[in-house]
């Protein structure tokens, strides 16, 4: 049973910010804003009885930069954990798609992989590597913000991944997701 969204940051719940990465704190960036619908989507996905996580790559913030900067967002209480890997210019310290961070996630969310869905715009890192470790995955497909460099990757399913092409259709994912995880759960 899917109890936990865990949500990409840069690009899927907000805009980036100018040359696209965290060369300095995210919270030095006054551009970086909410993305169309996030605001309305995390209420209506808690409606739905479904906790939200963060699970970020980032160049300099860490995980007390990003909620600073969920602050300034007036998001930060939706969420019950942020994680962001601080790993983008440190070849030493994993990030997705490596499953340790991922499982680093689930670990201090106390949930098993298929109580997941991860969202995200980044094919080669969100999307597979949620579906490596056994997370439902949605990819918001968004040609302004999707990113896909491996077209040889293979996926197993289930877990299920759902294309969108709006963070506002990623509740109607969810629902779909719900109901084929439940279905395999009687079966």
């Amino acid at each position: 049973m899917v109890t936990y969204v865990i949500w990409d940051l840069g690009e899927t719940l907000t805009t980036p910010p100018n040359g696209r990465m965290d060369t300095k704190p995210l919270t030095e960036y006054p551009e970086i804003e909410l993305r169309e619908h996030v605001l309305e989507v995390l209420e209506l996905i808690s409606h739905m009885g479904l906790k939200h996580a963060i699970l970020s790559n980032t160049a300099t913030s860490d995980s007390d930069v990003v909620r600073e900067l969920l602050k300034r967002l007036q998001i930060l209480d939706k969420f019950d954990y942020v994680y962001a890997t601080k790993s983008e210019l440190d070849l030493a310290i994993p990030e997705k798609p490596d499953s340790v961070v991922y499982h680093h996630v689930l670990e201090k969310l106390d949930i098993k992989a298929e109580e997941a869905v991860m969202i995200g715009n980044t094919w080669d890192t969100d999307i597979i590597g949620a579906n490596r470790v056994g997370m439902h995955a949605i990819w918001l497909q968004n040609p302004e913000v999707s990113v896909r460099e491996d077209f040889n990757e293979k996926v197993i399913t289930p877990p299920w991944i759902l294309p969108v092409w709006d963070v506002a259709s990623v509740p109607q994912a969810i629902e779909l997701i719900v109901g084929c995880s439940e279905e395999g759960d009687r079966e």
